[in-house]
This record gives structure tokens, sequence and C-alpha cells, in this order.
């Protein structure tokens, strides 16, 4: 099995039986959020398909997952979802089957689907607690997961945004880059909540940059930071945790940085 990031992309490929291509957090809409708070952008919807499409067309996947939260409204839906996430959703089909980990913003997800009999592929929604395929578990990372996600080698996990603050000692510069993070879970933090799990892997957990630009994220390499969700919050092993650049470049530990 090999996980390899799309080069300079917030989207990851794992080869298996298959292969998948996994983008997590799209939070489409939410351009419409930040107007109301007087940040005023277009709409992002359109650049981000042909984003996503130009990663399909590259690299031919035989299976979409996307790591939850497709759009930002909550909870309600809004009037651009409505028409949006549909579209977004069928276009995708037309490539490749689409599995779908539910995301906190995607309540009522299920009634923006599109109609199956109009797409190629079927679009999959998944339960919020994650689901194995091809041997990898993915869920969002803002609920306690599956026990079962715990039996295979990689979970892929959404929800932070994971970032990284690099600064110039030189200057007062900062910048912020969206990153991958590496990390394995404490056994004993695991069975804390889940009891002994017969089945246990140790798997590695990556924590997926966010695909939309625009959606903010949790600066890893800030002291006291509080990550997101059970997974990040309770089972990692903060200090161990590795971080590598959308390129795949490796760039030593979150705590180091």
């Amino acid at each position: 099995m090999e996980l390899k990031p799309v080069i300079n992309k917030a989207a990851m490929v794992v080869e298996n039986e298959l292969k998948t291509l996994v983008i997590a957090d799209l939070h489409l809409g939410i351009e419409a959020v930040l107007r109301q708070k007087g940040v005023n952008i277009g709409s992002q919807t359109a650049k981000m398909l042909d984003m996503v499409t130009a990663c399909v067309k590259e690299k031919e996947p035989d299976a979409i997952v996307l790591l939850g939260d497709i759009k930002h409204a909550v909870p309600q839906i809004s009037f651009t979802d409505r028409k949006d996430v549909p579209q977004f959703l069928a276009a995708l089909a037309e490539y490749a089957p689409v599995y779908i980990a539910k995301g906190n913003h995607d309540s009522q997800l299920a009634n923006l689907l599109p109609e199956a009999c109009k797409t190629r592929h079927e679009v999959h929604l998944k339960s919020t607690r994650g689901f194995i395929f091809d041997n990898v578990g993915y869920t969002h990372g803002h609920t306690w997961p599956s026990p079962d996600l715990f039996s295979v080698n990689f979970m892929l996990i959404g929800h932070n945004h994971p970032q990284i603050r690099l600064a110039s000692s030189q200057s007062n510069y900062a910048k912020l880059k969206s990153v991958w993070i590496r990390a394995k879970c404490d056994y004993k933090a695991v069975e804390s909540h889940y009891g002994e799990i017969s089945n246990w892997s140790d798997p590695w957990i990556i924590l997926m940059p966010a695909f939309n630009e625009i959606s903010g994220g949790v600066t890893f390499n800030t002291p006291g930071i509080k990550l997101l969700g059970p997974i990040a919050s309770k089972l990692l092993r903060q200090e161990d945790m590795e971080v590598y650049l959308l390129d795949g470049t490796y760039i030593g530990k979150a705590y180091d940085l």
C-alpha cells in the first residue's frame, strides 16, 4: 500500500487494490458566511471544482473519498447549497464512485445528494463514525470513530485544517502554510475509551489539510494550541506529530518548529 500526496495540492492518492483520491474540507459556500462578516469574496465553488477535477484527471482514480464538511453553512441549507452541492458532487461522480465521510458541517447533506439515476457513478454518504474502504480507515474527525478503524494500518481524517506558522528570525514576517500531519495514537487513551481492541494495528493517523484555501485552520506549532475532535485532542501522541509540506517534504515535529 502506498500513500502519495498530489504535489502542492491538499489531496492524497491511496494505492492498494484500488487507486483512491482523498480530499477533505471543501466547505462549499463559505463565501456567503464571510460576506455576512464583512469579507467580500466571490464564489469559489467553480474554482474548487476545477481544482478537484484537475486532480481526478491527472490521477485517474477508481474512487473518490471526501472527508466531510462538503458544505459550510450549519445547521441550515443555504440557497446556494441547494444548487452548488448537488452539481459539484454530480460532476465528480461522472469520473468515479464518490464516498463521503459525513462531517460536522454536513447536516441535511443527504438532501443534497445528486439523483443516482442522473450520474454515471453513485455518491455514497457514510456514517460520522467513519468507514473502511480498500483496507484504509476514513472519518472526518469530529466524533469518536468506529473501533473497526483501528484494525487497519492507516486512518485519514479531516476537521482540523492543519497549518504551521513559518516566521523569520530577521523580521516580524510570518506565513501560514497548510501541511499534512502524521501521528500515532496513545493506546492507553484508546483503551480508556473503547476498552481493549482485539484487532489493534497501531495505525498511522494522517490529518488532511483543508482543500478550501480560505477556510482557515489550526496552527499546530502554536504553544498550547487546542486541537479539534476526540481523535486529535484525546488520542494522538501530540509530542510526536510529524509535519509535511504539501509537496511531501518532511520538516520536523510540530512542537519543534
